[in-house]
């Protein structure tokens, strides 16, 4: 198992040895798919949420009818 080293790493080079300088075809195409999820993370929970706040709106339209 590997252990943190607790040391702050510039993590642009981190990104620089697994997919290749700024500008790269590699790096760009890592890059959007990072975005890809980042926003569908984001639409996923803001679906959750709009879920939960209809939940008792539509259990009451429910109960009426």
């Amino acid at each position: 198992m590997q252990t943190n080293n607790h040391k702050i790493v510039d993590y642009d080079l981190v990104l620089d040895a697994k997919f290749g300088k700024e500008g790269t075809p590699e790096r760009i195409q890592a890059e959007e798919a990072a975005y890809s999820f980042y926003s569908g993370q984001i639409l996923q929970d803001a679906r959750k949420e709009a879920v939960c706040y209809r939940c008792p709106i539509v259990a009451k339209s429910l109960l009426t009818n």
